[in-house]
């Protein structure tokens, strides 16, 4: 735990508005953040409370937005536990698979996340899209990765993913777009295991058991 608190002092030197405490024996992070833009300033302003799992760095912290500016919904990315949903699970594991500073968080997903939450209160619409919540999101991010609107065809192609059955290169791809494999997904395939085989396999688990509900 020292070298995590080690990163969370040595980020919330860019943060002055947050701060490092312990609570229930727990450490926490607390404060606002600021949005800055170059040249019009402070645009708005949150408040937060970051919570660390104990599998941090190696997956996001888990953050709750207390001053109440984003509606408690899910249309809104909001958790049934009031935690933001700051990005669909495959995606968050392909960033923090090999660890991630506390710093690198707060720059690169939840400062934009912020940004993106008060562009859609004061526009009505998210500025560059987005992942459905929950298991849309996910169904939609392997869509997106695989070329395929067929939830069925998604699922073998993770089965074959997670089960090391991968075609010879020169053979057809299992899409069926007629293609050699080498041509089609192969490069498609190398990036949705970037997160493990043991992780792709879970996925595919909750996706086999959301599609079976849904049928």
């Amino acid at each position: 735990m020292s070298r995590v608190i080690k990163d969370i002092d040595a980020a919330l030197k860019s943060y002055p508005y947050l701060q490092r405490v312990t609570e229930d024996g727990y450490v926490r992070v607390r404060g606002k953040i600021p949005l800055i833009h170059p040249e019009k300033g402070e645009i708005d302003r949150y408040e937060v409370l970051i919570k660390f799992p104990e599998s941090f760095p190696r997956c996001f912290p888990s953050v709750i937005e207390t001053s109440n500016k984003i509606p408690r919904i899910a249309d809104r990315h909001v958790n049934h536990d009031n935690t933001l949903c700051l990005a669909v699970l495959p995606e968050e594991r392909v960033v923090s698979k090999n660890g991630i500073s506390f710093k690198f968080f707060l720059d690169k997903v939840l400062v934009p996340h912020l940004a993106r939450e008060t562009y859609r209160e004061r526009k009505g619409f998210y500025p560059d899209g987005e992942y459905a919540h929950g298991y849309e999101g996910i169904w939609e991010y392997y869509e997106v990765k695989l070329g395929l609107d067929d939830r069925t065809k998604i699922i073998e192609e993770l089965e074959m993913i997670a089960r090391s059955k991968w075609p010879e290169r020169n053979h057809k791809c299992p899409c069926g777009s007629g293609l050699k494999f080498k041509k089609c997904h192969n490069e498609k395939w190398n990036e949705i295991i970037k997160p493990g085989h043991d992780y792709v396999h879970k996925i595919l688990i909750l996706l086999k058991g959301n599609l079976n509900e849904t049928n």
